[in-house]
C-alpha cells in the first residue's frame, strides 16, 4: 500500500475541515447504517432458480424490445442461450439491475410455465418494495426516481465498516494536503462538487441500472486530482506499508505526478476492463467523474494564483 502523505496529519488542528468531514462520515454511518441488514437476501429472486427464471424472462423482454436491448446490449450478451442455466443466471442478476425492465416486469407477457411466471411476478412486486425500503437506496444515488438530496447524501453514506474506513484513510491524508495547500473553503468545494461530478459520471455509465452508489470515493478522487495539478512541487512525501516489520513501512519522496499511475489511471483501466453492469461493486466511472472535476479545479486554482508558489513546510 502506498498513499500520498505530504502533510503531517498528527497536527490535526491545522486541518479542521478534514477532521470535520471524517467525523461527519463516521457519525452518519453509526447513526444510520451501522447494524443495518438487508431484507433482500431472503428474496426468491436472488436464489439460483429465481435468477435463472429472471434471466430467461429478461431474454424474452430483450428480444421483444430491440431498441432497449440490455443497455444497448453489450457484446458479452450476444452469444447467450436460454437453455444455458449458468448464462441465464448471470442475465437474471443483470435483469434485477435494469430499472426499465422492473417497471414493466409485472405487466409484460412471457412464454413458459404460467404458474411459475405468476409466482415470479409476485416475487418481483415484493422485491421492488423491499428494494426501495433499503437504506442504501434511500440515501444512495441511482437512476431510479430520486430527490435532489441524493446527490449530497450519497457522498456521506457507506455500505459497511471496511468501505467507510478505506475511504476515510484516503480522505485524511489527501484532505489534509489540500486543506494545507489551498484552505478549508477550497477543500469543501472540491469535495462536494467533485462528488456531484462523480455522481454524474456514475449515472451516465449505468444507464437504467438500479444499483445505488454510496461512498466518498468520487469526492476523494477529485481531491487527489486537484492536488496533483495544483501542487507545483516536484516531489512530495508518500507513506508506504508492506508489513509492520522494520524497514517494510515508512516515508519516501516521489513526484506529485505519481498520483496518476498509482490511483487515477487504475480507475480508467478497471472501467475499460469490466463488463458493463457486472462490475466488482466499485463505481469506477464515479471516480473518473470526480477526477475530471479535480483536474479542472486544480488547473483553475493554479491559474487563479497566477503560478505563484504556494509552499508549506512539512
Amino acid at each position: 500500500m502506498i498513499l500520498p502523505s505530504p502533510a503531517d496529519i498528527r497536527d490535526y488542528k491545522r486541518f479542521p475541515l478534514t477532521l470535520t468531514l471524517v467525523l461527519l462520515n463516521v457519525f452518519i454511518f453509526i447513526l444510520i447504517f451501522s447494524g443495518h441488514h438487508s431484507s433482500l437476501s431472503s428474496s426468491n429472486l436472488l436464489q439460483e432458480d429465481g435468477l435463472t427464471l429472471s434471466g430467461r424472462l429478461y431474454y424474452q423482454y430483450l428480444k421483444d424490445v430491440p431498441a432497449k436491448t440490455l443497455y444497448e446490449k453489450p457484446e458479452w450478451t450476444h452469444n447467450m442461450r436460454p437453455e444455458n442455466t449458468e448464462q441465464m443466471g448471470v442475465l437474471g442478476a443483470y435483469a434485477l439491475r435494469d430499472a426499465d425492465f422492473l417497471k414493466v416486469a409485472e405487466t409484460s407477457t412471457y412464454r413458459g410455465d404460467d404458474i411459475a411466471i405468476a409466482a415470479w411476478k409476485k416475487d418481483i412486486s415484493t422485491f421492488r418494495k423491499q428494494y426501495q425500503e433499503q437504506l442504501l437506496f434511500r440515501f444512495g444515488l441511482s437512476s431510479l426516481e430520486k430527490g435532489p438530496f441524493s446527490w449530497l447524501t450519497y457522498q456521506f453514506s457507506h455500505s459497511n465498516w471496511i468501505h467507510l474506513l478505506s475511504n476515510l484513510m484516503f480522505l485524511v491524508v489527501i484532505g489534509a494536503a489540500v486543506e494545507s495547500l489551498a484552505g478549508s473553503g477550497v477543500l469543501l468545494l472540491v469535495y462536494l462538487i467533485g462528488g456531484l461530478a462523480g455522481g454524474l459520471g456514475f449515472l451516465l455509465s449505468q444507464g437504467a441500472g438500479t444499483v445505488p452508489m454510496v461512498g466518498a470515493s468520487a469526492s476523494i478522487s477529485a481531491l487527489l486530482a486537484f492536488y496533483c495539478v495544483a501542487e507545483i512541487r516536484n516531489r512530495v512525501r508518500y507513506f508506504y506499508f508492506v508489513s509492520p516489520m522494520p524497514g517494510h513501512n515508512g516515508f519516501i519522496y516521489l513526484p506529485t505526478f505519481m498520483i496518476f499511475p498509482l490511483f487515477l489511471l487504475v480507475d480508467l483501466a478497471n472501467l475499460w476492463s469490466t463488463p458493463e453492469g457486472l462490475g466488482s461493486g466499485v463505481a469506477y466511472a464515479a471516480h473518473l467523474g470526480g477526477t475530471v472535476f479535480g483536474l479542472i479545479g486544480g488547473y483553475a486554482y493554479r491559474v487563479g494564483t497566477k503560478g505563484v508558489p504556494v509552499l508549506t513546510k512539512y
